[in-house]
Formats: structure tokens, sequence, C-alpha cells
């Protein structure tokens, strides 16, 4: 359901952003916002030869942290209703997730080798549309929200030939497709203040092939995230 919440909102928010201007208020937002999250990620590797295959995941978590800056356009139609509609970038920190890949070792040509992995974000952009209630003119607005971002992320995946003890690792930059459903409050005092509570999910596969063996990749992210943003005054 999650990966949906994003572009129904923003079907649902360009309908509203449409409205007469005789009948809405519209204002720019610039919003800097500290980001801090848990990220909890699950990998799994499929090893396909011999006639057959077998697969093994295992999971992680851990904190990881970004500077988000954005550029929206907010508007009050229908009476006081809020919609908006904002870009954002998304600049990660270098943290990373870490975990170990099981083995399933049943003397098959299939087998799951032994081996660490990691998931890293490096940076990406999103969209966000929001909808919400607060007064005209009021210091206090809640809304929801919903969006999506494109991430720009490190996968890495190894494993140790238990015969040789040869280790063979494979990092690769792919895109990752996070998206997001959430709360937010926006404060209206000298500075804006925006706190927001939202929850991300994604999933990432591809598939590898090499003489006598297919290799299946994925990884499953989710987040919890609290940001705070300082916006400059009205």
């Amino acid at each position: 359901m999650i990966r949906f919440a994003g572009p129904t909102t923003l079907v649902v928010c360009a309908s509203l952003l449409t409205a007469p201007a005789a009948r809405a208020q519209s204002e720019v937002f610039l919003r800097l916002a500290p980001e801090a999250s848990w990220l909890s990620a699950e990998h799994s590797k499929r090893v396909t030869a011999g006639g057959g295959s077998s697969e093994s995941a295992t999971g992680a978590s851990g904190p990881t942290f970004a500077v988000n800056p954005s550029l929206g356009l907010r508007t009050r139609v229908l009476g006081g209703l809020l919609a908006g509609l904002e870009f954002e970038g998304v600049l990660a920190n270098r943290g990373m997730i870490e975990g170990t890949i099981e083995p399933t070792p049943n003397g098959e040509p299939h087998d799951v080798w032994p081996g660490e992995w990691d998931l890293r974000d490096r940076f990406g952009v999103g969209v966000n549309v929001l909808l919400g209630l607060g007064a005209v003119g009021g210091s206090t607005e809640g809304y929801v929200f919903g969006g999506i971002r494109r991430m720009w992320s490190e996968f890495a995946t190894s494993g140790v030939n238990p015969e040789t003890g040869e280790v063979g690792e494979r990092r690769e930059q792919r895109a990752r497709w996070p998206s997001s459903i959430g709360v937010g409050l926006t404060l209206h005092r000298r500075w804006l203040v925006d706190l927001r509570l939202g929850y991300a999910r994604s999933l990432t596969e591809w598939t590898v092939e090499i003489p006598g063996v297919l290799l299946d990749y994925g990884y499953s992210a989710s987040a919890v995230t609290l940001s705070v943003g300082i916006g400059p005054p009205r």
C-alpha cells in the first residue's frame, strides 16, 4: 500500500492547487531540515546452479542521518484546507547498515556462501505532497504528507568460498526508491519550525548472471524518520 501513497496524494493535491486564484491563498515555503532515521534492512541472496537453487536472507538495523533542503508551494483552498507540493534534496551521511548472510551448507553447487553485506545511501532527490488543516493566519498548522525519493545508494554483498577460503565481493551503485507517509506540524514563530514524523519503505532487486550461475539479490528497507525543519519567516 505505501508505494502508492505518494502518487495518489500527488493527484489529489495537484487538483486542489489548480483551484481558482480567487479562492486560494498561496505562499512559497523554504525548509532546511536535519533528519534522523532508524533504518532496518534485509538482504536476500538466491543462487541458482546445477539444476537447483538456494536462498538466504538476514536483517540489520541502525541509525542514519541526512540534511534535507526543500522548496515548495502551499495553497489554501475550500475555506482553509492546506494543500502543498514540495521538492527536496537529500544529503546523506556516510553511515551504513551492515549484516552477514548465513550460508546454506547442503553440499550442493547452488549453496549460498557466507559473507558480509552493507547498504549505504549517498544522496537523493524527492517530491512530497501535503494535505492539512489550519486557520488562515494561525500560528499552527497540522498536515499529513506522502512522497517518494530517488536515492543514489551503494549495495554490497560478499561470499567466502568454503573450499578455498577466497573472499569475493560485489559492490554496486543503484537507485533506491523509498515511498513515505507521515504527519507534520508547522509552527509560525519568528522563524518557521516544521516537525515531521514519517515512515518509508523500499525494495531494490536485480539479477546477475555468470557462467553456470544465476545470482538474485534483494534489499528491502524500512525507516522511521524524524526531522526538524527551519524556514524563514513570512
